[in-house]
């Protein structure tokens, strides 16, 4: 086996926590899949950056965290949000996991290249 399926597979097995024959079939099965994919290229300064950035937005995450759980946030608003580099698709995955990262925001859906929907979470005077 080679390395990207095994990583894919113990992703899979680590994200289920299904540690079954069924589920260890299923995952092997989507691993192989997903690495006949077209592959893309992306550099070791592209994923430290990634990892720094997602590192950097840690304290943000557990913070808004503990705000929705102490301070429920009942207002809710739908914006658009422009893409840096929206031609490079690991650019483009990385950009999507950062506003998917805090748990008050949650990218919708693709309005044009480039472009896409964020559902956020606001609070709005005092409840």
């Amino acid at each position: 086996m080679s390395g990207p399926i095994l990583l894919a597979f113990g992703i899979w097995m680590l994200l289920t926590a299904d540690f079954t024959w069924p589920n260890a079939l299923v995952g092997l099965a989507g691993a192989i899949v997903v690495s006949l994919l077209p592959k893309h290229r992306f550099s070791a300064w592209q994923l430290i950056s990634f990892i720094l950035s997602a590192l950097i937005r840690l304290p943000q995450a557990v913070w808004e965290t503990c705000r929705i759980v102490l301070q429920p946030h009942r207002h809710e608003r739908t914006t658009s949000h422009r893409f840096f580099q929206a031609g490079n698709p690991w650019a483009v995955f990385c950009q999507t996991l950062i506003l998917c990262f805090t748990p008050r925001s949650l990218v919708i859906s693709e309005q044009k290249r480039g472009q896409v929907e964020v559902h956020t979470l606001e609070r709005r005077g005092p409840e």
